[in-house]
C-alpha cells in the first residue's frame, strides 16, 4: 500500500514538472520566455531533484517487495518523502504558472489537491515519520496509550 501511495504522489509530482515545463517555455514575459530567467531555472531544477530522489526511494521499497515484503524502513521513507515532494513540487509549479495554476482549464490545480489527499490516504505524512523512526530503533511506538 505505501509503495502504491508514494507512486500516486509521484505520478502528480512528475506529472506537474512536465506540465510546468511546458508552460515555462511559452509563458513570456520582458519579451522572452519565463525558462530564461535563473530563478525559475532554479526552481526547476530543485523539482527535478526532488522527483528523481522519491523515484529512486520508491524503486528501492519496490524491488524489494520483489524478494518478499518491503521493510517498514524503506516503504515508509520511500512514501513519506514522495508525499512530501508531491506538495512541495506541486506548489512551486503552480507559484510558476501564476494563476494559471489555479484555473481548472490547466491540470495543475488538481495535481496540488491530489498530492495533499495522497499525503493523508494509507498513513499521514507524521505517521510514516514515527513509523520510520521506530524501524531506525528497532521498535514499534504505540501511539494510543
Amino acid at each position: 500500500e505505501r509503495c502504491g501511495n508514494a507512486t500516486m504522489s509521484l505520478a502528480q509530482a512528475s506529472g506537474a514538472l512536465a506540465d510546468v515545463c511546458e508552460y515555462v517555455l511559452e509563458r513570456k514575459q520582458f519579451g522572452k520566455p519565463i525558462a530564461e530567467f535563473q530563478a525559475v531555472q532554479l526552481k526547476l531544477a530543485e523539482m527535478q531533484m526532488k522527483v528523481e530522489a522519491a523515484r529512486l526511494l520508491i524503486w528501492r521499497a519496490a524491488s524489494q517487495a520483489e524478494e518478499g515484503l518491503p521493510s517498514v524502513l524503506h516503504s515508509s521513507t520511500g512514501k513519506c518523502f514522495a508525499n512530501t515532494i508531491s506538495r512541495e513540487v506541486t506548489g512551486d509549479a503552480m507559484q510558476l504558472m501564476g494563476a494559471y495554476g489555479y484555473s481548472k482549464e490547466f491540470p495543475m490545480e488538481r495535481r496540488l489537491r491530489d498530492a495533499w489527499g495522497w499525503g493523508i490516504a494509507g498513513g499521514a505524512i507524521d505517521i510514516q515519520k514515527v513509523n520510520i523512526a521506530g524501524a531506525m530503533l528497532g521498535r514499534r511506538f504505540d501511539q494510543r496509550k
